[in-house]
């Protein structure tokens, strides 16, 4: 009698799920999905609803069930990007909680680099620059300007920021220029001229000199004979006059002492008209 009963309820239970159809994944009622992990086909009309305790996260390939009783959950075991589930990616402070489902822990995770652990323990913040005796909140400029705060890190930022008093914007830098164009420290193309503190000044020594001009200290003259090549020009000049009166029969003595022989024949004479 009594397995007649079992019979009987057992029919009627099949029978009414029968009855009852599916739900909209195909699992007939009263049935675990096998497409939608965790969830059990049951209601009227028949609907999926999330069972963890009745239905195993894990019956499914690549889920795994995460929490504990009412607020357990199915999760896929990896993320998009192949980290388990439950770890830390690569991209900090994220925590692969399975798919493409992602959350900030910073507490477990890190921070990337410059960046710190904010003080709920969840999300990364940027740490403020310095400049000096400036501190520079991120993404703003330096008051010293040119200088802006990105991640951490203080880079040029001209265009935003603006160029000190007595400075020129080159690109996003800033730098003192003189009348010329000329970077300062740097040679002008107009040698021997230098750009310093914003004048262009000589320094032939670093800079050079044009064409046909020596250096002479930090200036530039043009080039002069040497004392000993004009000596030797000279030197050789006198031979030349020498040689050309010796072949005239003019000798250094007879040119010295013809007049003193003319002054003795002058004195002779007048001698002879006094007697």
């Amino acid at each position: 009698m009594a397995f007649a009963f079992v019979l009987l309820v057992s029919a009627f239970g099949l029978g009414h799920a029968l009855e009852m159809g599916s739900c909209a994944d195909g699992t007939p009622y009263g049935k675990c999905s096998t497409k939608n992990p965790g969830h059990y086909c049951t209601g009227s009309p028949p609907a999926l609803q999330l069972y963890t305790n009745l239905c195993k996260c894990e019956a499914v390939p690549g889920w795994i069930t995460q929490g504990t009783g009412e607020q357990a959950n199915c999760v896929q075991a990896k993320c998009d990007d192949g980290t388990m589930s439950g770890s830390c990616t690569p991209n900090k402070p994220k925590v692969c909680i399975g798919g493409s489902v992602y959350a900030d822990n910073a507490s477990k995770c890190g921070c990337p680099p410059n960046k710190k652990v904010s003080a709920n323990g969840i999300f990364c913040e940027s740490i403020p620059c310095k400049d000096g005796e400036f501190t520079v909140e991120e993404g703003t400029c330096s008051p010293k300007k040119a200088k802006k705060c990105v991640d951490g890190a203080l880079v040029d930022k001209a265009s935003e920021c603006g160029c000190p008093a007595g400075q020129t914007r080159i690109g996003e830098s800033c730098a003192v220029v003189c009348s010329d164009g000329t970077k300062e420290g740097e040679c002008s193309a107009s040698k021997p001229k230098e750009c310093l503190n914003g004048y262009l000044v000589d320094n032939a020594a670093k800079c050079g000199c044009p064409e046909g001009k020596a250096a002479h200290g930090k200036y530039c003259a043009d080039s002069a004979v040497s004392g000993a090549a004009g000596s030797e020009l000279l030197g050789s000049a006198g031979s030349a006059e020498g040689a050309d009166e010796e072949s005239r029969g003019i000798s250094p003595i007879s040119c010295c002492c013809l007049p003193t022989a003319l002054i003795g024949i002058a004195g002779a004479f007048a001698l002879s008209r006094r007697g």
